[in-house]
């Protein structure tokens, strides 16, 4: 036993020798320790607020190691007042001294840890990227506290949070400065406004990660940046594309305005000034402008001359310079306001007197991209000699109708002149004094106008030149002008205005300065609604088209003869209340639901009749003026004015009903039919239900613009007895009554026909003597032209039965057996109303017990209905079959069998042949029915082979190794008790 003891302790000792082995090598492997040896100081960039994802820099300069190894340092961002650190963007050590960054980690706590490997020789930078939120911080300086695990303490970093990133616009250099207007190019920040076209640009803060279209057809599209695309959509880009978060609102660029005003401070852009000097006429212009992407880009003008040479440098004297940048013909937001500006405008001084004669182009656009489209605006301004009077149209070409501008240039300021258009130019000879004092209008710089009829006739308009603008400006009204090559006589000027036969002396050959010619078109109008056919008492939309300048029209119908105006106020017996439509803004001209039979013109009397009428449509000028329309037209006046015609088939009323019920019958549970048909020729449909003891229900229906009516579910009265009962569906005629005009109370021809039906329900009669009475005070009535459609059905109590029961496959009428497991199929009859109404068919049992059940809500409504059962694990048997529909129910027995066989058809008969003498044939032995095969037993699944688990290797350090010791102990303790 001594033995063994020792031999244990030997074992032991053994065992304790191989322990102190593995034991030294992990020690030898743990972390050498190392410090952070220190840093030559310590910097942080300032914080926007309102930023919730800023990227902060830290950088720690000249760091060293106290020896070779690793180190910690921490960033305790969560003891800096509203600043929170997101994630670490990067961190890196910058030299060749060979430090390096193992790992960066936020901490649950909200702080940065950086883990460093350094040596105990060199020194590098090491720069850290911290994205910050920054979202809820007040400004004001802040300290970022550091630490080392081990050695010394880094130096704490300071900075600022800033006011919020971009300024007022949302924009910046994204390092706290301005965004760049005079190339365009910076940092967007939420809130901002981007414009198309843009280039240069980069998403700041949290729109980094990229931001897309709200809402509309383009909606999910993202903003594309660096270079916004000119044609990207407008409106609202968001993060995540809902329109409350962060985001921009992309507009399109635009110049506002570019105006040059003279002296006076009168816009003169387009016109003419006269050259003068330094100190007058075109030396005393100023351009001015206004523009919406102010915060984008700067604006710039620039001046070109006949030949397109720029000659900006010499237009634009810089004397009102406002000092926004140092370029004088460039103005930036800064500017805006400023010498003597508009409070949203920027000006430029503009001297054209040292240029010569002739018209400058003048160009307002943005430094950089945005030179396109309404971003840039461009106008003209001809200088001219003091001799060069012109007339000029604003339109060479009109619909006649419209009015023309015209602006006299070129002249003196307080000069009068005489513009005149010959008689002999006018649209009629022979049309009123009103007409012709009307052909220039009393506007703009006209002191005064008319017509006079000495020197063969003419109208005038007597003009001053504006002390202001150096322009005259007047207006011609071509309505009562020919539709021709029409010229406009601008004469000399007069220092004062001539009136009376003064005019006669200015406006005479020798003195006419200019005459542009005014090409004066005919309008076209046309009718688009209604088409080529009407029904008389229908309402329709009459709409069309006319060409600007004609200001109302008038329609008329002609069948033989002169054309008839047609009375637009829909109604009769209240006299001629409209006779014309205004064109509307658009050129469109349109009244809704007119009865264009129904009115007091002798048009509207030819279209209460049916016939093919000429139905035509003129310009109210053409015949006597809105006002004083003519109510007649002969055929000549009609198509020489401007004017079109169609051909308009009248037909009479018509109309077709259907009333639908289940199978020819109506429930006394549902009592209510559908009803479809059209109606042409009447707003409303009358429906009157008779049963056979005199019972009378009326009810209509009003008609859609399409002339169609639909109710499914039109009730054929409460008082209605079981039985036959004949349903009436009934229109007016053309004359607008039932019958000859029915005596009964009401307002209308269906008030009084529903009084009747009152009445019939009333006077206890019996069902053929209220049909009869109705149709002999309507459509049997003396020329009567009502129109009556009418269907019989049967009122009845609530029924549903059943007809024939079959295996789905196996269609056979009456009640049939079905095998177990098959699918019964139950065919049946009901006056219910499918969809209002349901029915349940019900497998029972002899105990009542349920063992299949359907329920159905649609059938047709011809009354036939089917459901299928399922007959799963039901039993053979005999069977209730029961139909429910709520209201009453009908059963059937049936037997459920173990299988249905196939019926055999019948054997179609062989005729007889032609008896032969040929040898008797042997009989056909019967077969032999074949033996049922015995089953064949299912085979006994061999066991599954169960996979010998392949042992895992152990991991991790010193594993192995203690194993193996166990081993050796074990073998130890076995070789002593063997010995014993």
């Amino acid at each position: 036993m001594t033995d063994y003891n020792d031999k244990a302790r030997a074992v032991i000792l053994a065992a304790l020798m191989v322990f102190s082995v593995f034991a030294g090598t992990v020690a030898l492997s743990g972390t050498a320790a190392a410090d952070y040896g220190g840093d030559s100081g310590a910097t942080a960039t300032d914080v926007p607020t309102g930023d919730p994802g800023f990227d902060q820099t830290v950088t720690f300069t000249s760091v060293t190691g106290g020896a070779d190894g690793t180190d910690t340092i921490t960033l305790t961002y969560s003891g800096v007042s509203g600043v929170s650190a997101n994630s670490v963007e990067s961190a890196a050590f910058q030299g060749s001294s060979g430090f390096s960054v193992n790992n960066t980690t936020v901490t649950g706590g909200g702080d940065v840890e950086i883990g460093i490997n350094t040596s105990a020789s060199g020194s590098e930078d090491l720069e850290i990227v911290v994205n910050v939120d920054a979202s809820g911080a007040s400004t004001g300086p802040r300290t970022l506290a550091a630490t080392a695990a081990v050695g010394s303490a880094p130096t704490d970093p300071g900075f600022d949070v800033t006011a919020s990133a971009g300024g007022s616009d949302n924009r910046g250099d994204g390092a706290g400065g301005d965004f760049n207007t005079a190339d365009g190019t910076g940092v967007i920040y939420p809130g901002a406004t981007v414009f198309q076209g843009e280039s240069g640009l980069e998403l700041g803060g949290t729109l980094s990660g990229g931001i897309v279209k709200t809402a509309g057809d383009a909606e999910g599209v993202p903003l594309e940046v660096p270079d916004v695309p000119q044609d990207q959509a407008t409106g609202r880009y968001t993060t995540d594309g809902a329109s409350g978060s962060d985001g921009v609102t992309v507009q399109r660029p635009r110049v506002t305005t570019l105006d040059v005003e003279n002296a006076q401070g009168a816009d003169i852009a387009g016109g003419s000034v006269p050259q003068g000097d330094d100190n007058e006429g075109s030396g005393e212009l100023t351009v001015v402008g206004s523009w919406n992407y102010e915060d984008a880009e700067d604006l710039e003008v620039t001046v070109e001359n006949d030949d397109g040479l720029d000659v900006t440098g010499d237009a634009i004297t810089g004397n009102d310079d406002p000092g926004g940048t140092s370029d004088p013909a460039t103005r930036t937001a800064s500017d805006v306001g400023q010498m003597g500006a508009g409070s949203n405008e920027v000006n430029w001084d503009l001297d054209l007197s040292d240029l010569n004669t002739g018209t400058f182009t003048i160009t307002l656009a943005g430094t950089d991209d945005l030179d396109f489209g309404e971003a840039s605006q461009s106008t003209t301004v001809t200088v001219t000699g003091d001799d060069d009077v012109s007339l000029d149209l604003d339109s060479s070409r009109v619909t006649r109708g419209e009015d023309v501008t015209f602006r006299i240039r070129g002249s003196n300021a307080g000069d009068f002149h005489v513009v005149t258009i010959e008689s002999d130019e006018f649209r009629s000879q022979t049309q009123s004094p009103t007409a012709n004092n009307s052909i220039f209008r009393n506007v703009g710089d006209v002191v005064s106008k008319g017509s006079r009829l000495t020197n063969g006739g003419y109208a005038y308009a007597v003009v001053e030149i504006d002390d202001d603008t150096g322009v005259g400006i007047g207006q011609i009204d071509t309505t009562n002008l020919d539709d021709s090559s029409v010229d406009v006589n601008l004469y000399a000027q007069n220092s004062t205005a001539p009136t009376g036969s003064a005019i006669d002396g200015a406006a005479i050959s020798s003195r006419l300065e200019d005459d542009p010619s005014l090409t004066v078109e005919q309008g076209d109008v046309e009718i688009n609604q209604p088409g080529n056919t009407y029904v008389v008492g229908s309402e329709v939309d009459l709409n069309g088209t006319a060409s600007e300048g004609i200001d109302d029209v008038a329609f008329y119908v002609r069948r033989q003869g002169d054309y008839q105006l047609v009375d637009l106020d829909g109604r009769s017996d209240n006299g001629i209340t409209q006779t014309s439509l205004n064109v509307d803004a658009d050129n469109t001209f349109e009244k809704e639901d007119l009865v264009l039979s129904a009115g007091d013109g002798d048009g509207n009397d030819l279209l209460s009749q049916p016939g093919t009428y000429r139905f035509g449509v003129i310009d109210t000028a053409d015949v006597g003026g809105t006002g004083s329309i003519d109510s007649d037209v002969n055929v000549s006046t009609f198509n020489t004015g401007t004017s079109s015609q169609k051909s308009l088939r009248v037909t009479d009323t018509e109309l077709d009903a259907n009333i639908q019920t289940i199978g020819g019958q109506v429930s006394t549970d549902d009592r209510v039919v559908n009803v479809t048909g059209t109606a042409l020729g009447s707003q409303t449909v009358a429906f009157i239900f008779i049963d056979e003891r005199g019972n009378v229900h009326y009810t209509d229906l009003s008609v859609d613009d399409d002339n169609t009516f639909e109710e499914e579910d039109l009730n054929v009265g409460s008082d209605l007895v079981e039985g036959q009962v004949s349903a009436h569906a009934m229109t007016a005629g053309r004359d607008d009554q039932f019958g000859e005009g029915l005596s009964t109370s009401g307002s209308d021809a269906y008030s009084r026909l529903q009084s009747l039906a009152s009445n019939l329900d009333s006077d206890s009669l019996t069902g053929s003597q209220a049909r009869a009475r109705l149709l002999d005070q309507t459509t049997e009535a003396v020329a009567s032209d009502d129109r009556m459609v009418t269907q019989q059905f049967r009122l009845a109590d609530s029924r549903t039965t059943i007809g024939s029961v079959y295996p789905d496959g196996m269609e056979a009428s009456g009640v049939n057996p079905v095998g177990v497991d098959d699918t019964m199929v139950v065919e049946g009859r009901t006056n219910l109303r499918p969809d209002d109404n349901s029915i349940t068919v019900e497998l029972l049992t002899e105990e009542g017990d349920s063992v299949a059940l359907a329920t159905t809500e649609e059938w047709s409504y011809d009354g036939s209905y089917m459901v299928s059962l399922e007959l799963e694990d039901v039993q053979t048997g005999t069977y209730t079959l029961e139909a429910d529909d709520s209201y009453n129910s009908d059963t059937v027995e049936v037997e459920i069998v173990q299988n249905v066989q196939t019926a055999t058809p019948e054997p179609t008969a062989t005729p007889e042949p032609t008896p032969t003498d040929t040898a008797t044939p042997e009989p056909t032995p019967e077969p032999t029915p074949e033996p049922t095969p015995e089953p064949t037993p299912e085979p006994t699944p061999e066991p599954t082979a169960t996979a010998t688990p392949t042992p895992t290797e152990g991991g991790g350090p010193g594993f192995g190794a203690i194993v193996a010791v166990i081993a050796l102990i074990a073998a130890a303790l076995l070789a002593a008790r063997r010995d014993n």
